[in-house]
């Protein structure tokens, strides 16, 4: 019995790695498109899970947020912090810090 739920247990943890780095992969898609978006450049072609917790969405129902946090510079010489928020394979929000112009 013990060996039947350690073989779960792996299979568990293989399924959210799996799926987790499909919602990355998501999350750095969108923030590329961000900041094409914003005529700025995305830096280090990377994301980083920042927070991961429990929020009620826009219909009141607790769904597990992913926030990635990523890298971009408008001048080529500062760096900035952008984020999107994902809610499963969906797009919650992203924004980005505020940045200089010059």
């Amino acid at each position: 019995m013990s060996k039947v739920i350690t073989l779960l247990s792996i299979i568990g943890l293989v399924w959210y790695w799996s799926y987790s780095q499909k919602i990355k992969q998501l999350a750095l898609r969108a923030s590329i498109n961000r900041c094409k978006e914003a005529g700025v450049q995305f830096l280090d072609h990377s994301v980083v899970l920042h927070k991961i917790r429990f929020r009620k969405n826009n219909a009141g129902q607790w769904k597990l947020m992913r926030e990635y946090r990523f890298e971009f510079t408008s001048t080529g010489e500062n760096r900035y912090i952008g984020r999107v928020v994902m809610q499963a394979h969906h797009l919650v929000s992203s924004e980005l810090e505020p940045y200089s112009l010059n």
